[in-house]
């Protein structure tokens, strides 16, 4: 496997493809020698949008601080600003890095704890209406659906365009077909989408969420941003992408960003919400909104004191921003992951034309995440929309190529089930020389379908 044969993309090399500096660089784990070298050199990994890897310097960092915890237990849950229960350096450095205020942070272990802690925690009514889609994960269904039995909310499930259809569309184009103005929709309670869908790549930008969110009368735009964090800027540095358009962001440390499995974040907009608006699920700070004359207490040091968590892991989940900050940042980051992402579907788009499935005419709607069916090499306009040839591919992929993609299904707008793609993750590690390993074991796989 010669022409895939380097471990991952050196910080180096990525400086010197993207033109960038080393910036921002403040944490406690040093990033200056860190590299992806636990990806074995004979391993291509493009499947970040499941599980991402971790580069060596956060993985270092988890070790420090397992092994202070295990020496001074008590200390380091009580007290320590790293470690402890309160989370106040790690809180504050996801504010800082994010450029959002002081208690709009709350560290979690994974994107559904903070969509739960979110869907969960507003004080929803019989008959608010929650709009969302076709395409959501569970993490954003499950606990609408509880919220549906236990509440008798109204949950407006909006139907993506067929999957051959995707492309046909602007963003804007897109978000109006999915949500357009009419009585149906107009002051619903929640607005409950992803950043970027994991059936299709497509990505919705945030501004234009809000200002559809606004059109609406809609009061939360909640966003599952599972598939975006360490991808996007999603810093307030961005115009399309801040996460303070939205009134409740839910992101993960362990996919495109590179950090610790149980780490994320959930963003409140309104750092002084507070009951009956909205309860502190799986907190044990409730009895700081009871006390009579309290003054005000944050949500979100609330729902940070919950019992022991992953504080190793939150830790070295900075220590990842840090790292991503030594590439140049996250819009260099972006730049570099879109651009090699755009590749993938024009290679693609140029063997098979109708094979694909994420949007490449309108360049708003790309992310790292490309989605397209199974074709036969030899008749490439033949496609196979079936579960067990898309499984197929990538077990051959993997097992005979040492290359990691995913089967993904994507529901029928007509509610008939799903039809099964393939999935190509584009990450901070993955090179050029990747992307024609890619394209050159594909075609051996396809041309034996």
């Amino acid at each position: 496997m010669n022409e895939a044969s380097g471990r991952s993309l050196s910080k180096r090399k990525f400086l010197q493809l993207t033109g960038a500096s080393i910036v921002g660089v403040n944490s406690i784990q040093s990033v200056e020698a860190c590299s992806f070298a636990s990806l074995p050199k004979d391993f291509v990994y493009l499947n970040s949008g499941t599980e991402g890897s971790m580069p060596d310097c956060v993985t270092q960092s988890l070790q420090n601080s397992f092994r202070q915890w295990a020496s001074d237990p008590t200390t380091s849950y009580e007290e320590n600003p790293n470690l402890g229960k309160r989370q106040p350096r790690n809180r504050s450095y996801l504010e800082k890095y994010l450029g959002v205020g002081e208690n709009q942070i709350t560290v979690t272990d994974n994107t559904t704890m903070g969509l739960n802690l979110t869907l969960m925690g507003l004080n929803f009514s019989a008959g608010d209406k929650v709009i969302t889609t076709n395409h959501e994960h569970n993490a954003i269904l499950s606990p609408l659906q509880i919220q549906e039995q236990r509440q008798n909310i109204q949950i407006v499930s909006r139907k993506f365009p067929a999957a051959n259809a995707l492309d046909s569309y602007s963003a804007t184009e897109l978000i109006e077909y999915l949500f357009p103005n009419v009585p149906d929709l107009r002051g619903a309670k929640a607005l409950c989408v992803s950043h970027v869908y994991p059936a299709t790549g497509i990505h919705l930008p945030l501004k234009l969420l809000r200002q559809k969110a606004d059109e609406l009368g809609i009061k939360y735009l909640i966003v599952d941003g599972a598939q975006a964090f360490g991808m996007f800027d999603i810093t307030s540095n961005s115009d399309k992408n801040s996460v303070s358009y939205c009134d409740f962001y839910a992101a993960p440390g362990h996919k495109w960003l590179n950090g610790p499995p149980g780490t994320g974040f959930l963003y409140l907009k309104n750092d002084k919400i507070r009951p009956p608006e909205f309860y502190p699920l799986m907190s044990q700070r409730m009895s700081k909104f009871l006390e009579p004359g309290a003054e005000e207490f944050p949500m979100a040091q609330a729902l940070q004191v919950r019992g022991c968590c992953n504080a190793p892991g939150f830790l070295a989940m900075t220590t990842a921003i840090d790292y991503l900050n030594s590439l140049g940042g996250a819009s260099k980051v972006e730049e570099y992951i879109l651009a090699l992402s755009h590749d993938v579907k024009s290679i693609l788009k140029t063997t098979s034309s109708s094979c694909l499935v994420s949007a490449v005419s309108d360049g708003s709607l790309n992310s790292g995440l490309t989605v397209f069916f199974p074709f036969s090499w030899q008749e490439p306009d033949k496609l196979f929309k079936d579960k067990a040839t898309a499984y197929w591919v990538v077990k051959e992929l993997l097992e005979k190529h040492r290359l990691q993609i995913r089967a993904i299904g994507i529901p029928r707008p007509d509610g008939s089930g799903s039809d099964y793609a393939l999935r190509v993750s584009i990450a901070q590690f993955t090179t050029k020389k990747h992307i024609s390993y890619f394209a050159k074991t594909l075609q051996q796989v396809l041309s034996r379908i």
